[in-house]
């Protein structure tokens, strides 16, 4: 029954977009369309692409797809139109997948741990170029460990975090007694090359808990296992002048925090805001990812809700406010919305592109990436999920905590992949971003030399050759945009008893 209702929910246009899907948006692959491949074990996610323009950043996609209708959860690469460059799945569950500089380098970076509930249990990973994790950083304090919603690299050389610590509290203001479990909200700065504590800050110490919207379940703060999670803090950043500023997701608020105190210097949004708002400019709710972009000006993902039933007029946005700290006025500069009035209950990233000024919005909960330009005219926009699942019903079945988009070049110390199958050899390199040409060479012995039969262009993540009348050893060798070579596969030999047949097959693309 609920389903009928929500279907009745949707506004017409919603209707009419749905009479115009294709075989992925109706659910036809799947709910979580993945791309199989020969050379490689591992299943890609494939995006459906509904809108694209020239003026999008090339840059590649970072997701970390997760949900009941994802296999094997991890972090995963794809290029701008949707063609996998690299994934990996022995990290367990990873959150927050980003490209970020440290030391005038650039490493990948996650989250990785036990996701439970409000809170989480892990720590955050550096990985360099050839993809192999060279700084491992970690909160500190007994029973505190990292959170997945944040970690950042600031110009400092240090990192900030978020941390979830379930301990006992008074309560009295909120109607629990003077002793309930909450999960309270923190944050700390650490050096990361020493693992050195530079900075903590904790909720509970400058926020009553009833500045917040959310109040206890039933069973809420009266045992550790139900810890009323009061706060949710879900993101910070460092400000240009050393202070922060964090989102509290239950507090509907944006919060800047003292350097040097601790305390509260001001607060956009919720119960306690200390801006004037000049157009609606503190509208939003239940927000993720706030940014702080210099010059007084901020970016934040609102959500403007946090259950699937709400008002068809509750959309999610990015938004982009200019502060004046002077006459303390709010100002909504550009907000961006998907066409569709995409609502999506948690979860969520605005990224300011810094190469074109373009806004990347990713959606979080549903399983969408959107580009704006700058001004807020939608570029490009894709989906890697069935459209009508998460527009009609938004169950997290596929989701990606964050969505960002960044450079990268990767020089994986492994080889090429290689696989000979129905009269084709296929090839693919895991993070290999600069292999241009595949070039396939046979030999009739080990001991001869290997030459040239065939070079091929790249072809997205994995290309194929025809093989023909094929008695010898072959090998592929990856080559750079010069052709040069950058490294060899292992050799593949085919024997009179393996002879493959020159009947010519398609190179078929498996989804399911």
């Amino acid at each position: 029954m609920r389903p009928l209702l929500l279907f009745g929910a949707l506004p017409i246009c919603h209707w009419a977009v749905a009479f115009s899907f294709n075989a992925f948006d109706l659910g036809f692959h799947g709910i979580y369309p993945r791309q199989r491949f020969h050379s490689f074990d591992l299943e890609a996610p494939v995006p459906k692409i509904r809108r694209w323009d020239s003026r999008c950043d090339y840059g590649n996609i970072l997701l970390s797809p997760r949900g009941k209708a994802v296999p094997t959860p991890g972090p995963v690469m794809l290029d701008a139109k949707g063609n996998l460059v690299w994934m990996e799945n022995k990290f367990g569950q990873v959150m927050n997948f980003n490209v970020q500089n440290y030391k005038g380098q650039d490493y990948m970076t996650f989250w990785m741990g036990i996701d439970h509930a409000a809170h989480s249990n892990g720590s955050y990973v550096l990985i360099d170029s050839s993809y192999e994790i060279v700084h491992r950083v970690y909160a500190h304090g007994i029973n505190i460990f990292g959170d997945l919603h944040e970690f950042r690299i600031t110009p400092q050389g240090t990192a900030i975090m978020t941390i979830y610590h379930v301990h006992e509290v008074d309560c009295t203001d909120i109607g629990l007694g003077d002793s309930c479990w909450i999960n309270d909200g923190l944050f700390q700065e650490v050096d990361i090359e020493t693992g050195d504590l530079i900075f903590e800050w904790r909720a509970t110490d400058h926020v009553p808990l009833s500045d917040v919207f959310v109040k206890p379940s039933y069973k809420g703060g009266k045992s550790e296992d139900h810890s009323y999670d009061f706060f949710h803090i879900n993101s910070v950043d460092k400000m240009d002048s050393g202070d922060y500023i964090i989102s509290s997701r239950y507090a509907h608020a944006i919060i800047c925090i003292s350097a040097n105190t601790g305390d509260i210097l001001w607060q956009l949004g919720g119960k306690n805001n200390n801006f004037k708002d000049m157009n609606l400019a503190t509208d939003f709710s239940w927000q993720h990812h706030t940014t702080w972009l210099g010059n007084n000006t901020l970016s934040l993902f609102d959500n403007h809700g946090n259950n699937v039933f709400h008002r068809l007029s509750d959309y999610s946005k990015g938004m982009i406010i200019q502060l004046d700290m002077e006459d303390m006025t709010a100002t909504l500069l550009k907000s961006y919305a998907h066409p569709d009035k995409i609502s999506t209950v948690s979860q969520g990233s605005v990224q300011v592109i810094p190469e074109n000024g373009n806004v990347l919005v990713g959606f979080g909960n549903s399983p969408t990436y959107t580009e704006f330009s700058a001004d807020g005219e939608m570029l490009c926009s894709a989906h890697f999920g069935p459209y009508l699942i998460f527009e009609i019903l938004d169950f997290g079945l596929v989701k990606s905590y964050r969505t960002f988009k960044s450079a990268w070049v990767g020089r994986p110390k492994t080889v090429p992949d290689v696989k000979v199958e129905n009269g084709k050899m296929y090839v693919s390199w895991n993070g290999a971003t600069e292999v241009a040409w595949w070039r396939l060479e046979t030999a009739e012995t080990l001991d001869d030399e290997f030459l040239t039969v065939q070079e091929l262009e790249r072809e997205g993540f994995e290309t194929s050759f025809e093989l023909h009348d094929v008695d010898r050893h072959l090998r592929i060798v990856a080559l750079d945009a010069a052709r040069s070579v950058m490294e060899y596969s292992v050799v593949v030999s085919m024997t009179s008893t393996s002879f493959v047949s020159p009947i010519p097959y398609l190179n078929v693309t498996f989804l399911c």
